[in-house]
């Protein structure tokens, strides 16, 4: 069985795990659509996660190399880092008196493959009280709205979105 077919039947696996995880369902229906439904995600994605080599020669930009090992470690981190945001968009939402500087920041990454920078944006967007507002993508930039800048000024902002890019960098490319 070549390394190709080893990697798909890997992220098939992967994600029923975690549809089973997610949905925590061992009825045979609730089953059967997970392992439905990760036959069709690997089936859709297996070449952005793992291009053959004829579809190497076709993609201007490098591929993407998922590293499982580190997706055990960002995607804890990164949970942690969104029910960090929640706690502080729900206490300015507590507050008597919300004073809020809501702004635009711009980013610069140094993500190359646009598949990962789009899943930065994501990763940005899903945070509470950010935004990804507008993707650059021949500069690689991210422009980001803030719901408060007053507290989390630009340079915070863009020290937090660095080290996002920094795991998912070591975890897609």
């Amino acid at each position: 069985m070549g390394t190709y077919r080893k990697k798909s039947i890997l992220l098939f696996v992967v994600l029923f795990l975690f549809w089973v995880l997610f949905t925590w369902k061992l009825e045979l229906p609730a089953l059967v659509v997970g392992l439905a439904l990760s036959f069709v995600i690997t089936r859709i994605s297996h070449l952005s996660f793992f291009p053959t080599v004829h579809e190497l020669y076709r993609h201007k930009e490098p591929p993407l190399h998922f590293r499982f090992r580190e997706a055990i470690t960002f995607f804890p981190l990164y949970v942690l880092n969104i029910l960090l945001a929640t706690a502080q968009v729900a206490l300015l939402a507590l507050k008597p008196h919300i004073e809020l500087k809501p702004g635009i920041v711009k980013l610069e990454t140094s993500i190359r493959n646009k598949t990962t920078l789009v899943i930065l944006a994501n990763q940005i967007t899903l945070t509470p009280g950010t935004l990804t507002v507008d993707i650059d993508l021949a500069h690689h930039n991210l422009f980001v709205h803030s719901i408060n800048l007053r507290t989390l000024d630009a340079d915070s902002v863009r020290k937090e979105v660095k080290e996002l890019e920094e795991r998912l960098r070591r975890m897609m490319e």
